[in-house]
């Protein structure tokens, strides 16, 4: 019982490597987090978008790194929570439809999209990232916008699902 209850209590850490797709020109980065577990139970996925504290550790990294700050963007945050309540809702990690995304909320040109599970967070989700060379490389890319989101589903264990969206 105690090895199951310590088995639980553990965070799952899955991530899908990232893909970079270009459609067009212009484009968006937009980071929306949810820092924290949700604790109260809900019939139905919910989520959040929450870019300010996406952003400050993102920049950081960011200007620890030569880059430039990446700017929020409304679009590419929707979008993000879109696909976070999808994964939620599903249980399963995906970059589905990502162009398909983009287009629906007006996102046009060179984007990338990093996806996470099971980070409680936004400080370890974003660390998480950092972490790892394909997600790494996209937090460092040549993006001026950014939305990261989450998402939770009791159909999926209330796990909690990320999206960051890096664009033009």
């Amino acid at each position: 019982m105690v090895k199951n209850k310590q088995r639980a209590a553990r965070v799952e850490i899955e991530m899908i490597h990232r893909r970079t797709f270009l459609s067009g020109s212009g484009g968006a980065l937009v980071v929306a987090v949810l820092g924290g577990l949700i604790s109260t139970p809900a019939e139905a996925a919910n989520g959040n978008i929450v870019t300010g504290q996406a952003l400050r550790s993102v920049n950081a990294f960011r200007k620890a790194n030569g880059r430039g700050a990446l700017q929020s963007d409304s679009a590419l945050g929707r979008a993000a929570l879109e696909h976070s309540l999808s994964m939620a809702r599903s249980g399963r990690l995906n970059h589905s439809r990502f162009q398909a995304r983009l287009r629906n909320h007006g996102i046009r040109g060179a984007a990338a999209e990093n996806v996470a599970r099971g980070q409680p967070n936004v400080a370890s989700v974003v660390a998480s990232w950092q972490g790892s060379r394909g997600h790494r490389r996209n937090m460092l890319g040549n993006f001026s916008r950014a939305g990261v989101a989450v998402a939770r589903d009791p159909a999926s264990g209330n796990r909690p699902f990320w999206t960051m969206i890096l664009a033009r």
